[in-house]
């Protein structure tokens, strides 16, 4: 049938009611499912916007807190140093002290030994009778020694000073470099700490959790500090030691020094009284010596004299006993007068020998008096000379006394006679 109006038709296939329905129901089951995706979706990300944000906020807490103890670690250690640093510092200061104590003593040590040796060499200028192995060469040998001894001890030890200074000073510039580095570090942690979010010099960094070359763990990190301690804690016991040691050994010096002085002042004034006493008993026998060779010289010229008075005698005695030996033969009786003139010529002779062997014995202790009288005058030569060279070692050994101690103060000092004497008030 013919219409009126023209109805065109797609070209598409029709589809059925039915197939209609179950496009519509299919659409509505896939929004459906969309719609429980999307809320399953918006679900999940709330949540994980919600766990991220808790998450980056607890995390950022948690590295805060972490730097702030790692900060409070730092500065713990840090002031550790620099209590340790200034133990060091002062330790070196005392050291010094100690150390130029020392050296002033042992350039003060250059006056006594000088002293001591030109002592010795003042007492080799005694002749050789009176250069004798006394005791007060003994002792002055015996302090040269020991000043040598104190010289060469103290040497050493301030040598080691020296050393320990040096050990003290390195371990002090090490002390020194770390709490620099910890300043540093603590520059950057407080950097680090203070930079949040809202921050305008955060960016993001190219491999940002790399581990810089020559990292060190903890422990390491701790070992470290704490055996620079040590160190630092070691060598100030050490140089505590060593200023004990100083000490002991100048204290020591000094009164084994003056002790030995002492001794040596002793026995000088007791050779000194000695000699003296031996040169006043070499006066005194010169003095007798002389009365009794002026007593000898008389008692010669009186032999002489009687030796000489013997000769008319014995003359006379002679000629008389020649003169009768002239008598008639028949008047050569040997009478009482022979008898007495024989007896009379005996005894003269006899006397005479008697004479000239005591004159000759006279003579013979006169030039034994005489010899011995020129050696007892240059024996007391001798003693004068040795009794000045030891009376000038007072003089030499002035130096090492107290300046204003005088000659009695030491004598007293020396006889240990000052709760004798009266105060002066």
């Amino acid at each position: 049938m013919d219409a009126s109006i023209p109805v065109f038709e797609k070209t598409h296939p029709r589809l059925s009611v039915l197939d209609w329905t179950r496009n519509i129901q299919r659409l509505q089951e896939e929004a459906r499912v969309r719609r429980f995706e999307s809320y399953e979706l918006r679900q999940k990300a709330n949540q994980l916007r919600n766990e991220t944000s808790v998450t980056t906020r607890w995390d950022n807490y948690v590295n805060n807190e972490l730097l702030r103890d790692r900060i409070f670690e730092v500065q713990s250690w840090r002031e550790k140093q620099r209590f340790t640093r200034e133990n060091v510092r002062d330790e070196i200061r005392a050291l010094k002290e100690e150390k130029n104590a020392t050296e002033l003593h042992l350039e003060s040590l250059q006056v006594p030994l000088m002293v001591s040796s030109q002592c010795l060499s003042n007492r080799d200028q005694r002749v050789p009778p009176e250069l004798t192995r006394d005791q007060l060469g003994e002792e002055l040998n015996k302090e040269l020694h020991t000043i040598e001894n104190h010289k060469r001890v103290l040497t050493d030890i301030c040598h080691m000073g020296w050393e320990k200074i040096k050990e003290l000073t390195n371990v002090f510039c090490r002390l020194e470099r770390e709490i620099q580095n910890k300043d540093d570090a603590l520059e950057l942690e407080y950097h680090v700490k203070d930079l949040d979010r809202e921050s305008s010099d955060i960016s993001y960094k190219l491999d940002p959790s790399r581990i810089p070359p020559e990292s060190m763990s903890e422990k390491t990190y701790v070992d470290c500090i704490e055996n620079t301690i040590k160190i630092a804690e070691q060598l100030m016991s050490e140089s505590k030691a060593l200023r004990e040691t100083m000490f002991k050994a100048r204290e020591q010096a000094k009164n084994q020094m003056y002790a030995q002085s002492q001794h040596v002042e002793m026995i000088m004034r007791r050779r000194v009284f000695d000699i003296q006493r031996a040169r006043n008993e070499m006066e005194w026998q010169k003095y007798k010596l002389e009365s009794n060779l002026q007593k000898v010289e008389r008692e010669i010229e009186a032999l002489r004299a009687a030796v000489a008075d013997k000769i008319n005698p014995t003359k006379l005695v002679e000629t008389r006993l020649e003169t009768r030996t002239r008598r008639p033969v028949l008047e050569r009786v040997q009478d009482k007068p022979m008898r007495g003139l024989i007896e009379e010529f005996e005894r003269a002779h006899t006397s005479t020998n008697l004479l000239e062997k005591k004159l000759e014995d006279a003579l013979k202790t006169y030039h034994g008096m005489y010899n011995h009288h020129q050696r007892v005058t240059k024996d007391l030569q001798y003693k004068n000379q040795a009794l000045e060279t030891d009376r000038r070692l007072i003089e030499i050994r002035k130096p090492i006394h107290v300046p204003d101690e005088t000659q009695f103060q030491r004598n007293v000092g020396y006889c240990k006679m000052a709760d004798e004497l009266v105060p002066d008030w």
